[in-house]
């Protein structure tokens, strides 16, 4: 298969990628993606050994998460995370063209486990007395070469919360997971219903129903929303409106 030559603002943006990689070192991974090349989304990815992730590689399912939310406006995050017992620091800036569409994406992971291991020895050897203090806050997200794991790890992860297994479910537990799926972007993914109803033991049909009821409830909430905003606003104006008592 040939490959696709770089859409104009990506190539525009290599030497960015390059030169943060030069200014933060070898345990600063800078990636870019290109939205419109999903799930293959990774074009350039420098130390890229820091997650074992090339060009042509798959997003993580935060970034996916992130896509599915168009409403929300936090284009800069900053974020710990984890890969492979290493504690990262994580940036993932989007990128948005003038109509306000999400086109790329630049991320960066910054290997801090020897910072932090620094900070808890020099927290030990300061310490006084008996104190419970933890470390940083953590949070998993799944770093992969394949677009399937990336899926595989987000069934899991949701399992893991609702503390249940597929077989022992019933149809509304199975259509929450769907609908934890769908609100962190699973199925942005092409032919991810597939690999949800075969976790699941499900048909794919299944899966599509259950997205069409979701999606559906989810409309019918907005519309009930922007209706009793407009009811609140109508005494608003009629008061408005009303002369003064006492007044004809």
């Amino acid at each position: 298969m040939a490959k696709r030559p770089l859409d104009a603002r990506m190539q525009a943006l290599l030497p960015i990628v390059q030169g943060l990689a030069e200014m933060f070192g070898s345990d600063c991974e800078v990636v870019l993606h290109d939205v419109g090349l999903l799930p293959h989304s990774i074009v350039a990815i420098e130390n890229g050994a820091l997650t074992g992730r090339t060009v042509g590689d798959v997003p993580t399912d935060r970034m996916l998460r992130n896509l599915r939310n168009p409403d929300d406006t936090q284009d800069v995050r900053l974020y710990i995370t984890s890969h492979d017992g290493k504690i990262l620091k994580s940036l993932a800036i989007t990128l948005r063209d003038s109509d306000g569409e999400p086109y790329g994406l630049i991320g960066l992971n910054y290997d801090i486990s020897e910072i932090v291991q620094a900070q808890r020895t020099l927290a030990n050897i300061t310490a006084v007395g008996h104190s419970g203090g933890g470390g940083a806050p953590e949070t998993d997200e799944i770093f992969a070469g394949d677009i399937r794991d990336v899926v595989s790890g987000m069934v899991t992860k949701i399992l893991g919360e609702m503390g249940r297994t597929p077989g022992a479910m019933t149809r509304e537990e199975k259509m929450e997971v769907v609908k934890r799926l769908e609100e962190r972007g699973a199925f942005l993914v092409k032919r991810s219903a597939e690999q949800v109803a075969e976790a699941l033991d499900l048909s794919r049909y299944t899966i599509f129903s259950y997205l069409k009821e979701i999606r559906r409830g989810d409309e019918d909430g907005k519309r009930l929303a922007r209706a009793t905003a407009e009811d609140g606003e109508r005494p608003a104006r009629a008061t408005a409106g009303r002369p003064p008592e006492g007044r004809k």
